[in-house]
């Protein structure tokens, strides 16, 4: 084995591994990032098919989230282009909300539903009903600690039955904190509220994730380098902590000499590199009942016309009470440089009725096309395709997320292992998640490397 050495590698290159390879270089460390795809980004890029950009997850930056304040230190600005609509999907209907006081809108659009219907749904068509969950809502984003040990369901079950509301909260649930309404505790969700803006400041992409997460690779070969089509085999573990990786690079195994690891591939994934047996038993404890991969169906469809949101707002639109899918987004209202020309692209995101089970992808293939004809019914006539489906389970690398949003859920940084952290979606801070919570992660990493200074 040829040997190589390096004061950092960084094993994965999403949008935690980047970030923290893209700062570690900024900081005069020589720098290793291995990403086992042809490209970087992970859940945070881009692939071409037919002509589309078509994202590989996730889609948002938080405007005043850790991406641009990451980019920021490190000298680089990503290609962003604001997407703060957001329309709700009920029975058919879509309804656009106000960019200020959407929980007001929310309730007044069950309301109105409910009025239309001429029916009495719980207290939620009385005036007295709303001012009552607004009330506790409020109470509870204020102090989350004094709310009840609930499913976020039963607590609104508390105050309502409507069932437009509870299919409004349980694609909020899923598309924030990773997890059904039924299945995750109301503390997460209100925790959640107090310390996020939900949709209020997002952002895409402009020319796809690719292109802006290149500009972080640029920043770590400024110091190092990027290495693609390499998988990390074995993480070298002596008395002293972590000296090195066994890399498959493009068949060749080479063995890297480091100071420090940076893991961005998961914490079960960092403890099989590892060795199991070089890890606490309160650790390994912890990982079993915290990582909660949840699995997902992301949707690609390419159109003539835009399928939802045709007005031309630049957003997403949250999907009440469907079999499987959660939420859409139109991409090319926003970023039309993703489609071909008069061409749109359609991002919708499905979820199966637990994120804790495996799934069956066949039955999750036949229940989001039931989906695809109730959701958008004229799909097909307005030259609709299907460009993409990948389906994947709670044992794919690259699933909706690691563990479920939420103090409860997410791990420390760093691990039993002397100079091996983690980075990414599973050791977010408190309150931040997604793409935020993966920069955030890898910038606490390299304080506390540069704090002990464990790469010198």
């Amino acid at each position: 084995m040829a040997e190589q050495k390096y004061d950092v590698v960084v094993i994965g290159g999403g949008m935690g591994g980047m970030c923290a390879g893209a700062l570690a270089a900024k900081e005069g460390w020589r720098t290793l990032v291995l990403e086992k795809r042809p490209m970087i980004g992970g859940r945070f890029s881009t692939e071409t098919v037919e002509g589309f950009k078509i994202m590989t997850g996730a889609p948002f930056i938080h405007q005043s989230g850790w991406v641009p304040k990451v980019c920021k230190e490190v000298g680089v600005e990503f290609d962003r282009t604001p997407c703060l609509d957001v329309a709700y999907w009920v029975k058919g209907v879509e309804y656009k909300l106000p960019l200020e006081h959407r929980m007001n809108a929310m309730f007044e659009i069950c309301n109105r539903i409910a009025a239309n219907k001429a029916k009495l749904m719980g207290a939620m068509v009385k005036e007295i009903g709303t001012q009552m969950i607004m009330t506790n809502i409020h109470k509870a984003i204020a102090d989350p600690e004094k709310v009840p040990t609930l499913t976020t369901k039963e607590w609104l079950l508390r105050y309502t039955d409507n069932e437009d509301l509870h299919g409004i909260y349980d694609a909020i649930c899923v598309g924030m904190l990773m997890a059904h309404s039924y299945e995750i505790p109301v503390y997460n969700f209100f925790h959640f509220m107090a310390t996020q803006h939900g949709f209020n400041d997002v952002d895409l992409s402009t020319y796809g994730n690719l292109p802006n997460m290149e500009k972080l690779a640029g920043v770590v070969k400024g110091n190092g380098e990027v290495w693609l089509n390499s998988s990390a085999k074995k993480v070298l573990v002596g008395k002293n902590g972590a000296t090195g990786v066994v890399v498959d690079k493009e068949g060749k195994e080479i063995e890297v000499g480091c100071k420090v690891v940076i893991s961005n591939i998961g914490i079960r994934e960092t403890v099989q590199l590892s060795g199991e047996e070089n890890f606490t038993e309160d650790y390994l404890s912890d990982m079993r009942v915290k990582m909660r991969p949840a699995p997902i169906t992301i949707i690609h469809v390419a159109s003539e016309q835009p399928l939802c949101m045709a007005s031309g707002e630049t957003g997403a639109m949250l999907v009440a009470n469907a079999r499987r899918i959660t939420d859409a987004i139109p991409l090319t209202n926003s970023c039309p440089e993703l489609a071909p020309k008069g061409q749109h692209l359609t991002w919708a995101c499905a979820t199966p009725p637990s994120v804790l089970a495996p799934i069956d992808p066949d039955e999750e293939e036949r229940q989001c096309l039931k989906d695809m004809d109730m959701v958008f019914p004229d799909w097909k006539k307005k030259g609709g395709r299907i460009l993409k489906m990948e389906i994947r389970n709670i044992d794919h690398d690259l699933p909706e997320g690691r563990t479920w949003l939420g103090p409860n859920y997410n791990m420390a940084v760093e691990t039993p292992v002397k100079n091996v952290f983690n980075v990414g979606d599973a050791v977010c801070a408190p309150g931040i998640g997604g793409t935020s919570g993966c920069a955030e992660s890898a910038k606490r990493v390299v304080e506390k490397v540069k704090k002990q200074r464990l790469a010198k």
